[in-house]
């Protein structure tokens, strides 16, 4: 039994090389990050003082270029987050459009750093690469405001994934935070809206819907969803 113990131990170090280094595995494999919340803290940094903090320069945030660099990051979903105040004010589409722009504004303006990503065929090829690709997902359905066309709309806008709802039901989806679970999971709305996410090739987030909306999501839709985050 003794010889045993020490046969797997043998193997268990002999398997450890060189090439088992974290960062070398970091450095060598595809990694993506589903929900990165920097947007809206450089929203609040402009908002508060006038300017934000240069994300291709060291921050005082989780990401940055050069900690994504160190970890190995290739993509970053920034997310594109609608406070649930903004469907109460009626502020989400703006504010959607604000912060799209901004973070457009921020990778044209650092481009041998960052590239807007919009299509997965450019992911092959960035692991080993100094750039990091930032793709864009929408925490809180509320800029669509009932209207369908806004999918395509948001779509075309960079955005690739889709929060059904956030802290508040919506107009689309019950949220597993709130109380009032007036749809009873989605609302006919939400049921429409899920198919046509799918007719256009956005993906769906489960993500902070209630357990009835989850399942629902699941019977309707055509096409694999996520959970960006937990």
């Amino acid at each position: 039994m003794r010889l045993w113990r020490y046969f797997l131990i043998f193997l268990f170090l002999s398997s450890c090389t060189s090439n088992q280094d974290p960062k070398f595995i970091a450095n060598n494999q595809l990694i993506i990050d589903t929900h990165i919340d920097t947007p809206y803290r450089l929203y609040n940094q402009l908002q508060e003082n006038g300017s934000y903090e240069d994300i291709s320069q060291i921050t005082t945030f989780d990401f940055d270029y050069i900690k994504a660099l160190e970890g190995g990051l290739n993509v970053s979903f920034f997310s594109i987050y609608l406070p649930a105040q903004t469907q109460v004010d009626g502020s989400s589409f703006l504010l959607a459009n604000e912060l799209i722009d901004m973070v457009t504004t921020i990778v044209d303006n650092n481009s041998e750093h960052f590239f807007l990503l919009n299509n997965s065929v450019y992911l092959a090829n960035l692991p080993g690469q100094n750039l990091i690709g930032i793709a864009l997902g929408m925490e809180n359905g509320a800029p669509i405001e009932g209207n369908l066309e806004r999918v395509k709309y948001f779509f075309d806008k960079g955005i690739r994934y889709i929060t059904l709802t956030h802290s508040k039901s919506n107009h689309i989806s019950d949220s597993s935070y709130d109380e009032n679970r007036q749809w009873g999971g989605l609302s006919t709305f939400g049921k429409k809206l899920v198919s046509e996410m799918n007719n256009i090739g956005m993906i769906i987030d489960i993500s902070h819907v209630s357990d009835e909306a989850f399942m629902q999501v699941l019977d309707i839709s055509k096409a694999p969803v996520i959970a960006s985050h937990s």
